[in-house]
């Protein structure tokens, strides 16, 4: 009787976390609050679809010299995010001659699909941006550097580490894991923490369902080390409520010596406020620019 109970009590969990992950990850985000053409930039839509079929879109942002400096792929995160928030940064970036994708990731934006993918899917919508990148004939040799925000800096170290044509990488506020991802969530909640500490094997189970892959195995922190040699610029604020800057530093150390590890103090999630292109996010702008300068193997 006791072993009937359990099993349906464990059940019911399970039930729940499916629910409750369907619920969190399985709808769209779109944004769209600005265009190219807002931020004075020349923009060409850009149709891609990833390796299990999921249609996607871009925006290709040229500039003058992009066999000199580069081509940033700019990576948004989850929820209320997507590429038209970060083609500021493309304004930023094509001043200082680079040319830039800014990706709209599945289930947000203009691109396809219904579920969110926590950095473990998103790999797939990006090889798809730097296959595109590569079929370009003007590009050959250029060298291509990854810029994501809290799951689009996760989504840019899974992806560096599969893809040895990365060049660099730029990740901002990103978790260490899936795992630690939805630790802190539940932590930052107002779930007592035994009550956390019963869902949250029910809560893994659900996302293994859901993606296929066991949580334990969805780890940035295990992915970064496959990176190196290539550089690697880790930024995170002291101030960040959703993401730990304890995660920056457990990927840095992951990470080993060609990472470059820029904490800035009381800063939150995404470090950058209001308009990256405004005179308070020099400093940000700056940080970005100057290591995009240290990376190697330029074309000529």
């Amino acid at each position: 009787m006791l072993v009937t109970i359990a099993v349906l009590i464990a059940g019911g969990l399970y039930g729940f976390s499916l629910y409750f992950l369907n619920h969190v990850l399985s709808f769209r985000v779109q944004k769209l609050v600005a265009t190219p053409e807002t931020y004075g930039l020349r923009g060409e839509s850009v149709s891609l679809t990833s390796s299990d079929g999921i249609p996607l879109k871009a925006w290709w942002i040229p500039a003058e010299a992009p066999k000199r400096r580069g081509v940033v792929i700019l990576l948004h995160g989850m929820d209320g995010l997507d590429a038209s928030t970060l083609l500021g940064h493309a304004r930023f970036l094509h001043d200082a001659g680079y040319a830039a994708v800014a990706l709209d990731m599945r289930a947000h934006g203009r691109s396809g699909g219904q579920r969110i993918g926590s950095s473990v899917e998103e790999p797939r919508d990006v090889m798809a941006a730097l296959d595109w990148l590569r079929q370009q004939p003007q590009l050959g040799g250029v060298p291509v550097v990854l810029l994501g925000i809290s799951m689009g800096g996760a989504t840019a170290l899974r992806t560096a580490a599969a893809r040895a044509d990365v060049a660099a990488v730029i990740s901002v506020s990103s978790f260490c894991s899936v795992n630690q991802s939805l630790q802190e969530v539940f932590d930052h909640s107002d779930m007592p923490k035994t009550a956390v500490a019963i869902m949250m094997p029910f809560i893994r189970l659900a996302l293994a369902t859901l993606y296929r892959v066991w949580p334990g195995r969805l780890s940035t922190l295990d992915d970064i080390g496959r990176i190196p040699p290539r550089p690697i610029l880790i930024m995170h604020g002291t101030g960040d409520d959703q993401i730990s800057v304890d995660n920056a530093y457990r990927l840095s150390q992951a990470a080993g010596n060609r990472v470059q590890l820029w904490i800035v103090k009381g800063a939150g999630h995404g470090i950058y406020k209001g308009e990256v292109t405004s005179a308070e996010n020099s400093a940000y702008r700056d940080r970005i620019l100057t290591f995009l300068d240290s990376v190697p193997n330029r074309g000529s």
